[in-house]
């Protein structure tokens, strides 16, 4: 299990992590938007080495109460695991990340969290 970092509130941020993905890592570009009109925040995720997109504009909603919201459940076919978002207090701001808050919350990845 991977924590994507650092998360901070600037409007966009492109962070790069290695995967541990089959047998070698996959260094990807997680690119994290804030779209003011729907008050959330979208992830983008590029393979660095091929420049894939494996996902684009995917919304960060979080994961409440034991329940995981996997955001690449519908990408499953790709094989690029687990991502969550998680809140990192029992009482963030927000239910989701909004604008001024994306720090209260963590990015999880995994290759099965489920």
């Amino acid at each position: 299990m991977i924590q994507i970092e650092p998360i901070e509130d600037s409007l966009y941020q492109s962070i790069i992590v290695t995967l541990p993905i089959g047998d070698e890592g996959v260094r990807v570009d997680f690119e994290l938007r804030y779209m003011e009109k729907t008050d959330l925040w979208y992830m983008t995720v590029t393979d660095l080495q091929t420049k894939e997109s494996y996902l684009r504009y995917v919304p960060l909603i979080a994961s409440y109460n034991g329940k995981l919201n996997n955001l690449w459940l519908p990408f499953s076919h790709k094989r690029i695991g687990d991502l969550v978002c998680v809140p990192l207090s029992d009482n963030p701001s927000t239910e989701n990340p909004s604008k001024d808050n994306l720090s209260e919350f963590a990015i999880v990845w995994g290759d099965d969290l489920g």
